[in-house]
Protein backbone atom coordinates (compact mmCIF):
# COMPACT_ATOMS: atom_id res chain seq x y z
CA UNK A 1 0.00 0.00 0.00
CA UNK A 2 2.55 1.95 1.06
CA UNK A 3 4.93 1.53 -2.43
CA UNK A 4 1.30 2.10 -4.32
CA UNK A 5 0.85 5.25 -2.65
CA UNK A 6 4.19 6.44 -3.30
CA UNK A 7 4.15 5.21 -6.42
CA UNK A 8 1.27 7.11 -7.67
CA UNK A 9 1.93 10.55 -5.65
CA UNK A 10 6.03 10.67 -7.40
CA UNK A 11 3.85 9.84 -10.58
CA UNK A 12 1.62 12.71 -10.24
CA UNK A 13 4.03 14.68 -8.91
CA UNK A 14 6.49 14.55 -11.79
CA UNK A 15 3.59 14.71 -14.78
CA UNK A 16 2.21 18.02 -12.82
CA UNK A 17 5.83 19.46 -12.89
CA UNK A 18 6.01 18.25 -16.34
CA UNK A 19 3.05 20.06 -17.96
CA UNK A 20 3.68 23.38 -15.63
CA UNK A 21 7.48 23.38 -17.54
CA UNK A 22 5.96 22.57 -20.71
CA UNK A 23 2.97 25.36 -20.31
CA UNK A 24 5.67 28.11 -19.28
CA UNK A 25 7.98 27.21 -22.44
CA UNK A 26 5.47 27.13 -25.01
CA UNK A 27 3.93 30.26 -23.63
CA UNK A 28 6.64 32.45 -23.56
CA UNK A 29 7.54 30.84 -27.15
CA UNK A 30 3.89 31.68 -28.51
CA UNK A 31 3.98 34.91 -26.93
CA UNK A 32 7.53 36.57 -28.37
CA UNK A 33 6.21 34.76 -31.98
CA UNK A 34 2.24 36.21 -31.72
CA UNK A 35 1.64 38.55 -28.62
CA UNK A 36 -1.98 38.81 -29.72
CA UNK A 37 -3.01 35.19 -30.71
CA UNK A 38 -1.38 33.96 -27.50
CA UNK A 39 -3.69 36.32 -25.55
CA UNK A 40 -6.68 34.90 -27.65
CA UNK A 41 -5.40 30.99 -26.76
CA UNK A 42 -5.61 32.22 -23.14
CA UNK A 43 -8.53 33.45 -22.71
CA UNK A 44 -9.85 31.10 -24.70
CA UNK A 45 -8.77 28.52 -22.31
CA UNK A 46 -10.15 30.28 -19.71
CA UNK A 47 -13.76 30.96 -21.80
CA UNK A 48 -13.45 27.19 -22.24
CA UNK A 49 -12.34 26.18 -18.11
CA UNK A 50 -15.39 28.01 -16.78
CA UNK A 51 -17.70 27.40 -19.28
CA UNK A 52 -17.00 23.66 -18.39
CA UNK A 53 -16.84 23.97 -14.80
CA UNK A 54 -20.73 25.79 -14.86
CA UNK A 55 -22.13 22.78 -17.18
CA UNK A 56 -20.63 19.94 -15.86
CA UNK A 57 -21.36 21.23 -12.09
CA UNK A 58 -24.49 19.60 -11.49
CA UNK A 59 -22.87 16.28 -12.74
CA UNK A 60 -21.57 16.17 -9.35
CA UNK A 61 -24.82 16.45 -7.46
CA UNK A 62 -26.72 13.84 -10.10
CA UNK A 63 -23.69 11.67 -9.96
CA UNK A 64 -23.72 11.59 -5.77
CA UNK A 65 -27.96 11.12 -5.93
CA UNK A 66 -27.42 8.25 -8.47
CA UNK A 67 -25.72 6.35 -5.54
CA UNK A 68 -28.35 7.30 -2.77
CA UNK A 69 -31.15 6.49 -5.00
CA UNK A 70 -29.56 3.35 -6.36
CA UNK A 71 -29.07 2.39 -3.01
CA UNK A 72 -32.52 3.15 -1.81
CA UNK A 73 -33.97 1.04 -4.31
CA UNK A 74 -32.04 -2.00 -3.83
CA UNK A 75 -32.69 -1.51 0.00
CA UNK A 76 -36.39 -1.65 -0.58
CA UNK A 77 -36.09 -4.66 -2.76
CA UNK A 78 -33.67 -6.58 0.01
CA UNK A 79 -36.43 -5.47 2.63
CA UNK A 80 -39.23 -7.04 0.60
CA UNK A 81 -37.24 -10.03 0.06
CA UNK A 82 -36.28 -10.41 3.68
CA UNK A 83 -40.32 -9.69 4.82
CA UNK A 84 -41.44 -11.10 2.35
CA UNK A 85 -43.68 -13.51 4.48
CA UNK A 86 -45.17 -10.78 6.83
CA UNK A 87 -46.05 -8.76 3.75
CA UNK A 88 -48.42 -11.56 2.21
CA UNK A 89 -49.52 -12.19 5.35
CA UNK A 90 -50.65 -8.77 5.88
CA UNK A 91 -51.60 -7.88 1.91
CA UNK A 92 -49.20 -5.26 1.94
CA UNK A 93 -48.19 -5.87 -1.92
CA UNK A 94 -50.06 -3.56 -2.91
CA UNK A 95 -48.47 -0.46 -0.84
CA UNK A 96 -45.07 -2.32 -0.98
CA UNK A 97 -45.52 -2.50 -4.86
CA UNK A 98 -46.07 1.49 -4.87
CA UNK A 99 -43.03 1.89 -2.75
CA UNK A 100 -40.90 -0.07 -4.83
CA UNK A 101 -42.24 1.68 -7.97
CA UNK A 102 -42.00 5.14 -6.60
CA UNK A 103 -37.89 4.80 -5.63
CA UNK A 104 -37.47 3.11 -9.20
CA UNK A 105 -38.85 6.35 -10.40
CA UNK A 106 -36.66 7.95 -8.76
CA UNK A 107 -33.70 6.26 -9.97
CA UNK A 108 -35.04 6.66 -13.72
CA UNK A 109 -35.78 10.31 -13.16
CA UNK A 110 -32.42 10.84 -11.74
CA UNK A 111 -30.53 8.66 -14.76
CA UNK A 112 -32.65 10.64 -17.20
CA UNK A 113 -30.95 14.35 -15.57
CA UNK A 114 -27.34 12.74 -15.70
CA UNK A 115 -28.10 11.56 -19.74
CA UNK A 116 -29.19 15.37 -20.21
CA UNK A 117 -26.21 16.75 -18.68
CA UNK A 118 -24.02 14.45 -19.91
CA UNK A 119 -25.56 15.41 -23.24
CA UNK A 120 -24.81 19.21 -22.76
CA UNK A 121 -21.42 18.85 -21.00
CA UNK A 122 -20.70 17.02 -24.81
CA UNK A 123 -22.12 19.10 -26.86
CA UNK A 124 -20.10 21.98 -25.59
CA UNK A 125 -16.66 20.01 -25.27
CA UNK A 126 -17.27 18.82 -28.55
CA UNK A 127 -17.49 22.30 -30.21
CA UNK A 128 -14.75 23.44 -27.83
CA UNK A 129 -12.42 21.07 -29.65
CA UNK A 130 -13.47 21.63 -33.23
CA UNK A 131 -13.37 25.70 -32.53
CA UNK A 132 -9.58 25.38 -31.27
CA UNK A 133 -8.42 24.77 -34.72
CA UNK A 134 -10.18 27.66 -36.36
CA UNK A 135 -9.37 29.99 -33.64
CA UNK A 136 -5.88 30.33 -34.46
CA UNK A 137 -6.76 31.29 -37.92
CA UNK A 138 -8.93 33.90 -37.08
CA UNK A 139 -6.53 35.79 -34.94
CA UNK A 140 -3.80 35.67 -37.57
CA UNK A 141 -5.88 36.03 -40.77
CA UNK A 142 -6.11 39.79 -40.65
CA UNK A 143 -2.67 39.97 -40.77
CA UNK A 144 -1.89 37.78 -42.84
CA UNK A 145 -3.98 39.41 -45.53
CA UNK A 146 -2.80 43.13 -44.48
CA UNK A 147 0.95 41.75 -45.23
CA UNK A 148 2.06 42.11 -41.83
CA UNK A 149 3.40 38.76 -41.61
CA UNK A 150 4.22 35.77 -44.06
CA UNK A 151 2.41 32.52 -44.10
CA UNK A 152 5.15 30.58 -42.44
CA UNK A 153 5.69 33.16 -39.75
CA UNK A 154 3.33 31.36 -37.11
Amino acid sequence: DVRSFTAFSLTLFLTILTSLIDLVSFSLILYSIQPQLFGAIAIYALFGTVTTTAIGKKLVGLNYNKLQKEADFRYSLVRIRDNAESIAFYAGEDIENKEVNKRLERVIDNRREIIIAQRNLDFFTNSYYYFVQILPLWVVAPRYFSGDIQLGAV
